[in-house]
């Protein structure tokens, strides 16, 4: 998909160079630069303004967030950076971006070092509600790695990190209070209340060691299993303009899915665990050099591709949906998971018969939840016009196959639209156009959550779900 947007960032570089004379200084420096419609409110900055003023003349560039100055630089200052960070249950992505141009200088992508505490947000609420200093183990490790990845980004393009003013975070509701050192325990006890969903601005220098300059945001949330990441995902795709039935769906560890029907929303999240992302399978892994992302058959034969053109070493979701599609149609693996060997070779690589109940799970979770908001919303899967499928994971899946298995409702292949890391593009649209900033808090009072936990409903239609393939949900 192709991204719009206007370059207006939150923050912006003026340029003083003035001559400072009897007429214009009446009270103080302090008045002098504040008469030009801008605020100080850091006690650091009144001390800096001294050594900005020679000869009678002020010669700075000045840093300008919401008419308030935040930094006084010096005057050849051209270009200020920003972060945009996905932070997911089990990948990390950063971005680097020139604000000042809206030039993308490159991204990183690492595995969340939380992972070794459990591979989904339930197990480290458990791990936090455990031990005394879990909180702080968890936050450490994430806040760590993310300014490892920005650190690298800035040595990588030759930048100074104090030139980085801007970091925008879209993460699921347990991610987010972990990176800012909230203790998120009420989201794993009913009712599951989030402490805040409203947007967040804190300093850098509360998060990170050596990024000391720069506002940080983090996107508001819908509930305590709804996060940033889906508010971030809905703005990418510009999902509250569209005047059509679309679906959102976030294939990720939490499985969160957003149904637009006419002018409302509706939203749940599910437990699909990792297995999409390489989690409880056998020789799973995420998307990177080396793993399997594709499975096919061609003159009898299996073939496979693996991302770098490496030896593989694992498989991916997308692999596993398409290695999960040809053994229904080599009649391996039955509909309702079993299977009629001990395992399914590819290359070096096993599918064992776990694998396949941990993919029914997951694949179940997602499919339920599908048909939780449209149910909801009193509408079937043929009344949608556009289904966006985001996410890391999406941007390999063969729609085909993930239909075949019955991940993904049986439509015509031109509705579904592969959009990417919605969740990372819409952080990256807020660094460059500030207003994203109030479209984001007010997407969240729109959208109606659906509470999947105590939904018999929902546990009906997930046993219904299990079976494989498509032909069984007509």
């Amino acid at each position: 998909m192709e991204y719009k947007f206007v370059l207006n960032p939150p923050i912006r570089i003026s340029k003083i160079f003035r001559k400072i004379d009897e007429k214009d200084i009446v009270k103080s420096y302090l008045e002098y630069i504040e008469k030009y419609g801008v605020f100080v409110k850091d006690l650091n900055l009144v001390k800096k303004l001294t050594n900005f003023v020679k000869d009678n003349y002020f010669d700075a560039s000045i840093l300008i967030f919401d008419e308030e100055i935040i930094d006084i630089r010096e005057k050849d200052l051209e270009k200020i950076y920003g972060v945009a960070v996905d932070l997911g249950t089990t990948t990390l992505v950063a971005t680097l971006f020139d604000i000042t141009n809206g030039g993308n200088l490159g991204a990183k992508m690492e595995v969340n070092p939380q992972v070794s505490y459990g591979a989904d947000v339930l197990s480290r609420i458990n791990y936090i509600m455990t031990h005394r200093n879990g909180l702080s183990v968890l936050q450490d490790l994430i806040d760590s790695k993310l300014e490892n990845m920005i650190l690298s980004l800035c040595e990588e393009n030759k930048i100074n990190p104090e030139d980085i003013y801007l970091i925008s975070v879209a993460g699921n509701s347990i991610m987010t209070h972990i990176f800012l050192g909230v203790n998120p325990s009420s989201i794993g006890v009913f009712p599951f209340t989030p402490v805040f969903r409203r947007i967040l601005m804190i300093s850098s220098k509360d998060i990170f060691k050596s990024i000391r300059n720069a506002k940080v945001y983090t996107f508001p949330l819908i509930s305590g299993y709804v996060g940033g990441d889906i508010v971030s995902g809905i703005l990418a795709v510009g999902m509250d303009y569209e005047d059509k039935n679309i679906l959102l769906i976030d294939i990720g560890t939490n499985g969160e899915i957003v149904l637009k029907y006419k002018d409302e929303f509706y939203a749940c999240a599910t437990a699909a665990g990792p297995a999409f992302e390489g989690g409880n399978i056998s020789q799973g892994m995420i998307a990177v050099n080396g793993a399997i992302d594709h499975v096919w058959l061609k003159d009898e034969n299996i073939r496979y591709s693996v991302i770098g053109d490496e030896q593989e070493k694992g498989i991916t979701g997308s692999g596993l949906i398409d290695a999960v599609a040809l053994m229904l149609d080599l009649k391996i693996v039955d509909e309702t998971g079993r299977m009629k060997k001990e395992y399914f070779n590819i290359g070096k690589i096993k599918i064992t018969q776990k694998d396949i109940r941990e993919f029914q799970l997951a694949k179940s979770a997602i499919r339920a939840g599908i048909e939780m908001v449209l149910i909801k919303a009193g509408i079937s899967y043929k009344d949608l016009d556009k289904v966006y499928i985001s996410g890391n994971f999406g941007n390999y899946i063969n729609l085909e196959n993930a239909i075949k298995v019955g991940l993904l409702p049986p439509l015509e292949m031109e509705k579904f639209v592969i959009s990417g890391n919605t969740s990372l593009i819409g952080a990256e649209l807020l660094l460059l156009d500030k207003n994203f900033v109030k479209k984001s808090e007010s997407i969240i009072n729109k959208i109606k959550y659906i509470d999947l936990s105590s939904s018999s409903e929902f546990q009906d239609l997930f046993i219904k779900f299990m079976r494989l393939g498509a032909g069984y949900y007509e």
